[in-house]
């Protein structure tokens, strides 16, 4: 699921960028703690999105040389801010990730099944972020929580994604709508799934 080379065409003001949509994830999570969702736009994980690629690239070997001192300093200041939004959350805010984390997992698990079903893209999927904002939660939550089912559940679903052969088809269904008008109801967790698949970022659910 990899998404290429974070350094590409990376230069400081992308940093700074990035940067500053860190400080922003942190402080709308705080901010919007009751309208936080799994799906929705506020999310648990948003700093954490936004933290791990910066943290990835300034440990890689171009990326430690476009930290400046003060990238740097800014990248601490803010890591201090999201340690504080952790005190703050407490043991609450750790089980929200870890229920995040539970339905990413059954997100993917179920975009796995679109595609045998033809009703989306091997390309689609590889695109998506939500495999690596899944090992991002997992490596926040390791040692916190029980992990290790979901670990094993993730690695058997990569393993069925690496066997894919070519796309079918690129279009996203509509199972949402299909349901609905035969008056069937829809689990929260399929109708969440339906608006990430879709790009679609709504409030809470």
């Amino acid at each position: 699921m990899c998404k290429g080379n974070p350094m590409d065409t990376v230069i400081p003001d992308d940093i700074a960028l990035r940067l500053h949509r860190f400080a922003t994830a942190v402080q709308e999570t705080r901010i919007h703690a009751a309208e936080r969702s799994s799906f929705g736009r506020y999310r648990a994980g948003a700093p954490y999105f936004e933290q791990y690629p910066l943290r990835q690239l300034m440990d890689s070997g171009e990326g430690n040389a476009l930290f400046t001192p003060a990238l740097r300093q800014e990248f601490g200041r803010i890591s201090a801010d999201l340690l504080v939004l952790e005190q703050e959350g407490g043991k609450a805010y750790r089980n929200e990730l870890f229920r995040d984390l539970s339905h990413y997992t059954e997100a993917y698990r179920t975009m796995l099944c679109y595609h045998e079903l033809g009703l989306c893209s091997a390309a689609g999927i590889s695109h998506d972020p939500l495999r690596e904002e899944i090992a991002v939660l997992l490596h926040v939550l390791e040692g916190e929580c029980s992990t290790a089912d979901i670990s094993a559940l993730v690695a058997s679903l990569d393993d069925a994604f690496r066997s894919f052969s070519v796309p079918t088809c690129m279009a996203v269904p509509d199972p949402y709508e299909e349901a609905a008008g035969g008056g069937i109801p829809v689990p929260v967790w399929q109708r969440q799934c339906r608006s990430h698949l879709t790009g679609e970022r709504t409030g809470p659910l």
